[in-house]
């Protein structure tokens, strides 16, 4: 009874008001209207007014119900299976173990103390006298003092000849070629010189060649990480060279591989460690902890020089360069790095106290560069760190130390910045990270593996996880966690069946 009372009051006050609205108006103008005005404005047009009201409320009602009925639809009909998150590979739980580290760095060679000096911001860049900008000023590099280029360039010219006349005839090389060379020596002869406490070496020596193969002695894989900017014919020329190089220290030429990945693409060195870790294994073995079923052994050589004139040029050509006329830019360095990757049973043979594992790397590409003008995110680096943190089942909190292969730019600082509070809200940027490139200089490849020798030292010394992370190039970026094995601080390894967010890429 209430709706019929509500919709005759309605009616009535649209007649009244129309009414109204017309007679005040006629009196107004003196207008007399006639029988036709009265129908057409005191009587159609309130009608066509309430048939329009009528009308819309139908169409709003019409509008609902069919809107009613299609989530009752839906309702009914039984929803799609959400796709099931893609198992997480037990190939990213796979690991090896560091048995050994060597470097050369501008600051030294001991691990340990470069690592103090870089904590304490000890470590710092000198103007370098063989090297200035177009002003005639000098410029900031990290140099290495005591290296035999001379020695080093006669002895791969020997080898070169030996190989072939045809190759000894080659240009000159550059100063940063020939530094790089003797550097990437030093390095392969002292790790070459740690190999030789092999238990099985003397055995497989001292055997008849047809009993060699019963010793047991594994096989190295040598991977030498070269300058990327030299050509790939230059690179496995000077990777064979090493190979000699580390069968002059003892081990047989028969048991080394050289492999040449290196000489056809330049990927971030750390794709290159994770593709041996990989690669130790059988795929169908499905092993997720470090022991392997068959003896792994692996030496991996980064170096490279930038102290060059043409480089100096190039770079502050590209603006890249920090001399007297840009206060922002990278310092030419150099430097050498290598580790010697096996399984737990040869790393033991080889004499290491702690087993040090290195576990996968993830690896990514931005498509902004982070010379570019803009915003800094550091949203993509904390996502390969969670990755790589989780593909080792480490806990953020169980991280010692941080090592970055960047240096003070303002791009590298505050991306770091924003992936440690991120990521790592329980690090102190300020004790726990290190820059390498900012004490020693930007060395390419070779800065990034100095990092992880670092992290190996500090994970060594303090028996925690470490970090390395690398963010020095405009694009790649790649995390990678090196940690004691059975380490108490870690958190339980995921199943097979687990679920994990797989390496970033952009």
């Amino acid at each position: 009874m209430g709706t019929w009372i509500k919709r005759s009051l309605f009616v009535c006050a649209i007649f009244a008001v129309t009414w109204v609205m017309f007679i005040a108006y006629w009196s107004g103008s003196n207008h007399m209207p006639d029988i036709s005005d009265v129908i057409l404005f005191l009587l159609v047009l309130p009608v066509c007014f309430l048939l329009l009201v009528w009308g819309v409320r139908k169409l709003r009602l019409s509008l609902a119900a069919a809107a009613a009925a299609r989530q009752a639809a839906a309702a009914q009909t039984p929803a799609p299976e959400a796709p099931a998150t893609p198992a997480h590979h037990v190939e990213r739980h796979w690991t090896l173990v560091i048995a050994a580290s060597a470097l050369r760095s501008p600051q030294g060679d001991d691990a340990a103390t470069l690592l103090s000096q870089l904590q304490k911001q000890d470590a710092r860049l000198d103007l370098d006298p063989e090297l200035t900008d177009r002003q005639g000023f000098p410029i900031l590099a990290g140099r290495i003092g005591a290296l035999d280029v001379e020695g080093a360039q006669s002895d791969y010219l020997a080898w070169l000849e030996a190989q072939s006349p045809e190759a000894a005839q080659a240009p000159t090389l550059a100063t940063g070629h020939l530094r790089t060379l003797a550097l990437a020596a030093d390095i392969t002869r002292e790790l070459g010189q740690r190999l030789l406490a092999h238990p099985f070496l003397t055995q497989y020596l001292e055997a008849p060649a047809h009993q060699r193969e019963a010793v047991g002695l594994p096989q190295v894989h040598l991977l030498a990480l070269l300058p990327a900017r030299w050509e790939g014919a230059q690179r496995l020329q000077a990777a064979q060279w090493l190979g000699d190089l580390l069968a002059q220290e003892g081990w047989p030429r028969e048991k080394i591989t050289v492999l040449p990945v290196i000489a056809g693409e330049s990927v971030h060195p750390m794709l290159h460690l994770d593709r041996l870790i990989a690669t130790s294994r059988d795929v169908n073995a499905k092993q997720p902890t470090s022991q392997l079923t068959s003896p792994y052994l692996a030496v991996a050589v980064a170096a490279e020089s930038s102290l060059d004139d043409a480089i100096v040029e190039e770079w502050e050509a590209q603006q890249q360069l920090l001399c007297s006329s840009a206060n922002t830019g990278k310092s030419p360095g150099e430097g050498a790095a290598g580790l010697i990757l096996a399984d737990a049973t040869q790393a033991i043979a080889l004499g290491a106290d702690t087993l040090v594992l290195l576990h996968r790397a993830a690896v990514g590409r931005k498509d902004k560069s982070a010379d570019a003008p803009g915003r800094i995110e550091g949203e993509f680096l904390s996502r390969l760190v969670q990755g790589a943190l989780q593909d080792a089942g480490v806990a953020p909190a169980a991280i010692g130390l941080l090592a970055t292969d960047s240096d003070y730019r303002g791009s590298r600082t505050e991306e770091i910045m924003k992936m440690g509070y991120d990521s790592l809200p329980e690090i102190d940027l300020g004790s726990q990270c290190v820059k390498l490139g900012a004490g020693c200089g930007a060395a390419g490849a070779a800065t990034v593996m100095s990092a992880l020798v670092l992290a190996h030292s500090a994970s060594e010394a303090l028996g925690q996880a470490a970090l390395c992370v690398s963010n020095d190039h405009a694009h790649e970026r790649a995390a990678m966690v090196v940690r004691p094995q059975d380490s108490p601080s870690t958190v339980s390894t995921p199943t097979p069946e687990a679920t994990a967010a797989p390496a970033a890429t952009a």
